[in-house]
């Protein structure tokens, strides 16, 4: 089962450079540090914007940043504990090591070990503020008004540019945007209709850039607007019903704000819509399946193993923000992996989330009653391409709540008729999520789904696996010789930081070389 494997590499070096570690330096003694109030981003734990010159300033061993994915973090402590060398982690410190961290084990979870020492978000020289232009009269087809292209004046190529038009006729108002982006679709295309105001996102093919557009239109338009990509050309028209038919409209509306070109998702300026509690439903003693539901307007699509960010307005004027990534309303029915879910009533998310009594978002989300509308959802964000499930089977390992964003993935590679073998992690048995539903799952699918149950503190009937994640579980599930192998076996896990890199740690130390693994935030 080589396709298992977690690479023996450095962060950002060769792969063969793996070095001793000094006593009391292990990946648990890391975690050790990491959970304890040592302050490792050397900031106070207060996150800034860091420009590319203040990084550079950064960049010896005593006093060592680098960036990954648009995100700073101070690895000055973490010499000791990296397994390729110090040599090797010197090369990425003071400019944005991504390219070097992916050549070796983009898998790893770094964003879940390296938390601790986050000290903010890469901030471009390159990225100019959002442009705002006065839009001159100029006719297109026969009597339409409408304003020319924005001029977009950046170093980047032609490919990067995002020049717009925009047409009408009695009943309707298309906006055309050129991207000049080959293999778009209508899942990249989101948009929200609120009022006169009109936004509109646009995702590369490989989802890790984004254009954004927003217009103050000049009319109210109704809420819904059909979308049509061209994939060869990345042409995309988006279709607004005017409410005041035969109204001739003299502008578009007052642009407020549009990017220039794409721009690298890490980048972006966060968007956040509304969204109304419509549903809490109890799963097991402490986990709820909710259901947040958007008004008319709104038209996003999150990608398999993607996130959101929820954001809960407090009485007091605060505000709490947390990220959970988005499940399927209906595990064992497996009918489809479409996120959000529509109606022609209502387009919905649904998260398992669990309550924590001292936790302050999940207490706050927990009292509010159905109906409530004081939660807005942010934009997808993400780095799992749905490519990498295509023709795998999926090996999914998982540690409570950590379950989350493998639901959809194990649904998706049933769909296609892939093999599912699923080790999942609890305390007791009254902590299992969905245990029933993955038992139909199993019954529906006896040939290509497995799932195993391991708890750490099993009462005296428990009959299935007992222990935390070690050698012996492994050996005798996913790693056994009763699991299908045809070669194309993809892993994923995701739990509590220590359980994520203890489970990589296994992998690894079993020897199965692949990069056909990735690690989910828990």
């Amino acid at each position: 089962m080589d396709s298992l494997t977690v690479s023996r590499a450095s962060a950002t070096g060769n792969p063969r450079n793996k070095t001793a570690l000094k006593p009391g330096r292990s990946l648990m003694d890391w975690i050790k540090l990491t959970n304890s109030s040592t302050d490792l981003s050397g900031t106070g734990n207060r996150l800034r914007d860091i420009s590319p010159n203040e990084l550079a300033q950064h960049n010896s061993k005593n006093d060592a940043w680098l960036a990954i994915r648009g995100m700073v973090y101070n690895v000055t402590s973490y010499f000791e504990f990296h397994p390729g060398g110090e040599e090797e982690l010197l090369r990425g410190v003071g400019i944005d090591a991504t390219d070097l961290f992916d050549e070796v084990h983009k898998w790893v979870n770094y964003e879940s070990m390296l938390k601790k020492c986050l000290v903010g978000r890469l901030k471009a020289d390159s990225m100019l503020p959002p442009v705002k232009r006065a839009q001159s009269k100029v006719i297109v087809g026969k009597g339409f008004p409408a304003p020319p292209p924005p001029t977009l004046s950046i170093s980047t190529p032609s490919i990067g540019v995002v020049t717009t038009d925009w047409m009408q006729n009695s009943t309707s108002v298309t906006v055309v945007l050129y991207t000049r982006q080959k293999g778009l679709d209508a899942h990249r295309v989101s948009t929200s209709i609120d009022g006169k105001l009109f936004r509109i996102r646009i995702y590369s093919d490989d989802w890790s850039r984004c254009y954004d557009y927003q217009i103050h239109l000049a009319e109210v338009v109704e809420s819904s607007c059909k979308v049509t990509v061209s994939l060869t050309t990345g042409k995309v028209e988006l279709v607004l019903r005017k409410i005041q038919t035969a109204l001739h409209w003299q502008k578009l509306g007052d642009l407020e704000d549009v990017s220039q070109g794409f721009q690298p998702l890490s980048q972006a300026s966060p968007f956040f819509r509304q969204a109304t509690l419509t549903r809490k439903l109890r799963v097991n003693h402490n986990v709820f399946l909710f259901t947040l539901t958007f008004p008319t307007g709104q038209d996003f699509y999150v990608p398999v193993g993607w996130h959101v960010q929820l954001k809960l307005s407090l009485e007091d004027g605060s505000e709490l923000i947390r990220s959970y990534t988005p499940v399927v309303s209906d595990l064992s029915s497996c009918k489809t992996t479409d996120c959000p879910s529509k109606t022609e009533a209502s387009t919905s998310l649904q998260f398992l989330i669990k309550i924590y009594p001292a936790g302050p978002f999940t207490s706050a989300l927990d009292r509010l009653a159905e109906g409530n509308s004081s939660i807005e959802v942010s934009d997808p964000t993400g780095n799992f391409l749905e490519s990498q499930l295509e023709s795998k089977n999926v090996v999914a390992i998982a540690a409570g709540t950590g379950i989350t964003p493998l639901v959809r993935i194990a649904i998706d590679t049933l769909r296609n008729n892939r093999h599912v073998m699923l080790l999942f992690f609890n305390r007791t048995q009254e902590d299992i999520i969905w245990k029933e539903e993955f038992r139909e799952l199993e019954l529906k699918y006896p040939e290509k789904f497995k799932v195993w149950h391991a708890l750490s503190e099993p009462d005296e009937e428990w009959l299935g696996l007992r222990g935390r994640i070690n050698n012996s579980i492994l050996a005798t599930t996913i790693l056994g010789r009763d699991c299908p192998d045809d070669g194309s076996n993809f892993a994923c896990v995701c739990g509590p930081s220590d359980f994520t890199l203890e489970t990589l740690r296994l992998l690894d130390a079993a020897g199965y070389i692949n990069e056909a693994v990735h690690a989910f935030s828990g």
